[in-house]
């Protein structure tokens, strides 16, 4: 992942130094479809999807280097974790991440109609956990920076905006939301889980008011 960053950190220096480039800025909010490989001891879990739309909020900087080919970067909170049954038990569990995504997109940048893929690092903030028996609750918790989940949480992502700002994403964590060396009761209780998470998502991207979409306020190098 640091790798990566590094790399596409020299190219936009590079592509930098030889075009003026076109930068706007946009905000906006996720609707998340999250799922989980789950597995205790091998055992597969079933785990329903998981829909959340609060609290997600996300502010990126465009760099578009000619209206067919641009980057973005930026930060954004967001609320993803899994769901998973047993027989009559339910246990809901989540972490707020803070991100920062790094992407290329390639289309038709001048109507907002693009493709888009790239990395995203994430640091996991807060820890919840409910568990349900009979759809009674009987266990809460929180915990701010716990050990209990991976701090650190790679992904790599893609999908499509829509002339308007409509946007639809695919993520895939490249590591597990549990922990394996987390202890509880001198027991490393998630050694023998697996927890890899994916999801959908769709959002709305609104650019801020200082962009123009006009031609005539271009700087493009129509020479790249």
């Amino acid at each position: 992942m640091k790798k990566i960053y590094t790399l596409a950190l020299v190219m936009l220096s590079f592509l930098t130094s030889k075009a003026q480039i076109n930068t706007y800025s946009t905000s906006s909010g996720e609707i998340i479809f999250s799922f989980a490989d789950y597995k205790i001891k091998g055992e597969q879990m079933n785990t329903p999807v998981r829909f959340t739309c609060f609290f997600h909020l996300g502010s990126f900087q465009h760099f578009d280097f000619n209206d067919k080919v641009g980057i973005y970067t930026g930060a954004a909170i967001r609320n993803v974790g899994f769901i998973s049954t047993k027989g009559d038990s339910l246990i809901k569990r989540r972490n707020y991440y803070i991100g920062v995504p790094l992407a290329i997109k390639i289309g038709n940048l001048d109507e907002d109609t693009y493709l888009y893929a790239g990395v995203e690092g994430e640091l996991a903030i807060n820890y919840k956990e409910k568990i349900f028996v009979n759809e009674d609750k009987v266990h809460k918790f929180n915990v701010w920076f716990s050990n209990r989940t991976n701090a650190f949480m790679p992904s790599v992502f893609m999908g499509v905006n829509l002339k308007g700002g409509f946007n639809m994403k695919f993520k895939y964590y490249l590591s597990d939301f549990y922990n394996k060396n987390f202890v509880a009761s001198g027991e490393k209780i998630y050694a023998n889980t697996t927890s890899q998470m994916f999801y959908f998502s769709v959002a709305m991207n609104i650019r801020n008011s200082s962009y123009s979409r006009s031609r005539s306020t271009k700087t493009y190098n129509q020479g790249l």
